[in-house]
């Protein structure tokens, strides 16, 4: 098989979440877990989307099980791209929390931005409207007042993105804004 031939097999399996093909696949050695997935082919746009392999199955709802075999496998969890976005980014917008606590268990930062931007994971929750994952990170130490790069704070980010409810919530826990007053 060729190596997209190959990816191509493995995101079949993990989109049925056959875990007995994705180890099978694993094991022989030739999927690239590194390799760019392309999107965007099937609308025939002039230029189709490449993402890395660990975004897209988390874009997908890829089962913990499959992806505990892509890790032992040498996909890295910890992986960022040039902006600084990782899977604990992907997986708060896709609202996994499975996949945010996954994060945590193997180390990384629920507090910090590791984006160019400096917006953390909690702002992003904010702009997301994700109430859930909002409260599990206050819960876990986020900083409810962190700025970044632009000087917002998560409450700027759902006051910006019209988010009420999360608003509501940031605001019951002291959170402080400096732009987008009421």
């Amino acid at each position: 098989m060729k190596p997209r031939t190959e990816l191509k097999t493995l995101l079949e399996a993990i989109e049925r979440d056959n875990l007995v093909a994705i180890r099978k696949l694993l094991g022989e050695g030739k999927v690239d877990l590194d390799a760019e997935v392309v999107i965007g082919e099937e609308y025939d746009l002039d230029e189709p989307d490449e993402i890395p392999l660990l975004f897209y199955v988390i874009m997908k709802g890829i089962s913990l099980e499959a992806l505990d075999l892509l890790l032992k496998a040498g996909l890295d969890l910890d992986y960022t791209n040039r902006e600084g976005l990782g899977a604990l980014d992907i997986a708060i917008k896709y609202r996994r929390p499975d996949i945010v606590r996954l994060c945590k268990e193997r180390g990384i930062s629920l507090d910090q931005s590791r984006r160019k931007s400096g917006m953390t994971p909690l702002m992003l929750a904010a702009a997301f409207n994700d109430t859930e994952m909002v409260e599990y990170l206050l819960q876990e130490g986020a900083d409810i007042n962190a700025v970044d790069r632009y000087g917002m704070t998560a409450l700027d980010y759902a006051r910006k993105m019209g988010q009420g409810r999360v608003k509501e919530l940031l605001e019951e826990h002291g959170a402080k804004h400096r732009h987008y007053q009421d």
